[in-house]
């Protein structure tokens, strides 16, 4: 609700951008881990040849590195956003002490 006079600095967006880019995170590991025992099953019980395994090893170790620079990415990504968000509420609250008199 907005007051006629008053000035809103609303960040309810920056919170829902952090908290999906953490679940994200959460998403893409949980079905790499998925696919990768699926598949490390097979060379276990035979049905496909060992040297997927090794494959399989090589590419799970790519993965890996490359979901940290991303994990990287996104912490950094949402230390900016928080940045955003204090410096917005920071600069809202100087607004109304100087609206109400205050220095």
């Amino acid at each position: 609700m907005t007051h006629p006079g008053t000035i809103h600095f609303r960040n309810e967006g920056l919170d829902t951008l952090q908290s999906q880019t953490r679940g994200h995170q959460e998403q893409y590991v949980e079905i790499w881990n998925q696919v990768r025992n699926e598949l490390m099953g097979l060379v276990s019980r035979g049905e496909v040849d060992a040297q997927v395994g090794g494959v399989l090893q090589e590419r799970d170790a790519a993965f890996r590195r490359e979901a940290a620079g991303y994990d990287e990415s996104v912490t950094s990504q949402n230390g900016a956003i928080r940045q955003v968000q204090d410096i917005g509420n920071e600069g809202g609250a100087r607004m109304v002490r100087t609206a109400a008199g205050g220095a």
